[in-house]
């Protein structure tokens, strides 16, 4: 009997855990120089339950008018590395996740930037070299590889930068800037990748987050430095943010646009343009 209830409440706690659809960062470092961090909790009426910590120290909890979000701001001070729990409790219903801290590398915010020394090399990397056709297709992807079209998904991928560093290395490169490698899954006009899906996901048609690693350390390896290209505005139709909004007016929102929504007018030139007028911007 007391098997059964151990196998009940697992299975009832596993269920629960199946609430939270999203943890965003999935995980952080101890160390950091600002201890403070916020973690976005996202699941089915999440908002409705108390939340409290195994360990660290709980700032504040903070809701949006949608209630399947929550903002949890601790303190990570006096942290070692490793898994804490973040406990969830409403009512008779409660349930645990683990949320683990990493150990930080030594010397990691000491590392050196780029500067006007380096040999910048901006590559598009759907557009670069095909190393790993097998990834070229994926499931859950809404694009599909189709090189007749200008516009569409060509094959470049993580696998064939790193099979080409020896042809940038020659070229004079020391440093790497690709355009985003994180996923967009737009049905059309992805390869750019500046309508991300995903902050913390690799788009599988550019390998993994393991293959974006193995990628800056071969480039480490060669003295070689690697630039992220990282827009976190810049998001898709198909971010799971979008799908379902903390809130009303979490991006740009007009009443009278397509579905409630309308591009901004935004003008990039209002920001480069050294003939721009003061009164430009004002126009936009």
């Amino acid at each position: 009997m007391k098997q059964i209830l151990t196998t009940i409440l697992l299975i009832t706690n596993f269920l629960l855990h199946s609430q939270i659809k999203r943890i965003e960062p999935p995980f952080w470092w101890v160390g950091m120089h600002d201890t403070t961090l916020q973690i976005l909790c996202y699941g089915d009426h999440i908002a409705d339950y108390k939340i409290a910590l195994s360990k660290g120290k709980l700032i504040k909890v903070d809701k949006t008018a949608n209630s399947n979000y929550v903002f949890i701001l601790i303190d990570t001070k006096g942290l070692n590395p490793g898994k804490f729990k973040i406990n969830f409790k409403s009512g008779n219903k409660q349930f645990s996740i683990p949320y683990e801290l990493k150990k930080r590398k030594k010397q990691s915010a000491q590392r050196q930037g780029f500067d006007a020394s380096d040999v910048i090399y901006l590559l598009m990397p759907d557009r670069f070299a095909n190393g790993n056709p097998a990834n070229d297709n994926m499931p859950g992807m809404l694009e599909k590889v189709n090189r007749k079209l200008s516009g569409g998904r060509h094959g470049g991928d993580i696998a064939g930068i790193i099979q080409h560093l020896d042809y940038l290395q020659d070229l004079g490169v020391t440093t790497l800037w690709s355009t985003p490698l994180l996923e967009d899954n737009e049905p059309t006009y992805s390869y750019h990748g500046y309508a991300m899906s995903d902050l913390y996901r690799i788009d599988p048609r550019y390998g993994s987050n393991n293959d974006y690693k193995r990628l800056a350390d071969a480039l480490h390896k060669r003295k070689m430095k690697l630039i992220m290209d990282y827009v976190t505005n810049h998001w898709g139709s198909k971010h799971w943010m979008i799908q379902d909004l903390p809130e009303k007016d979490f991006i740009h929102y007009w009443q009278d646009g397509q579905n409630g929504f309308k591009r901004s007018n935004y003008r990039m030139t209002t920001q480069f343009d050294p003939n721009a007028t003061k009164k430009t911007p004002k126009l936009v």
